[in-house]
């Protein structure tokens, strides 16, 4: 039997392609004379050098709606776990995807105040909102809220009620 050899070029690793933006994820923050401004909330996998590549808002541009980017539109763009941001200005746009001129990131840092955890159940961030989530599955017990007071007390609902 013959012996194969590997080279370097056999062990490159495999393309990521980078995820795209839901058109229901951008919201229009404010419109001008000139520009617009939205905000984005991005996809779990996305990552701030994935804003580099104009294809990640083919389905923002490609739908023909009233939030396609335009030249000049301002763009305020929210990581989907809240730890960094960053603004950019539309330098490009066409029906395939749009160029961000130098997006300036900004990263947040972490929570001082740890969210709730009491081993069965936890609650966290899911890019909508704070849910309640079973720890022993992961699967999400509640509906996103605005804040973490509102998650913990939906939270306390899935417990008994102690008959009076």
């Amino acid at each position: 039997m013959a012996k194969t050899e590997l080279n370097a070029n056999d062990l490159k690793p495999a393309a990521r392609l980078a995820p795209v933006i839901d058109p229901a994820r951008v919201t229009l923050q404010s419109t001008g004379f000139i520009w617009r401004e939205y905000m984005v909330r991005c996809p779990a996998d996305l990552v701030s050098d994935d804003l580099k590549e104009p294809g990640i808002w083919r389905r923002l541009q490609g739908s023909g709606g009233s939030k396609t980017l335009k030249k000049h539109d301002r763009v305020y763009i929210v990581a989907f776990d809240e730890t960094w941001v960053a603004e950019a200005i539309v330098a490009s746009a066409d029906n395939k995807g749009a160029v961000l001129a130098k997006p300036r990131l900004t990263t947040f840092p972490e929570r001082y105040d740890k969210l709730f955890n009491d081993g069965t159940y936890k609650i966290e961030w899911n890019g909508f909102g704070f849910v309640a989530v079973r720890i022993a599955d992961g699967h999400v017990m509640t509906q996103p809220t605005a804040n973490v007071a509102l998650a913990e007390r939906l939270l306390a609902l899935l417990y008994p009620q102690r008959a009076a």
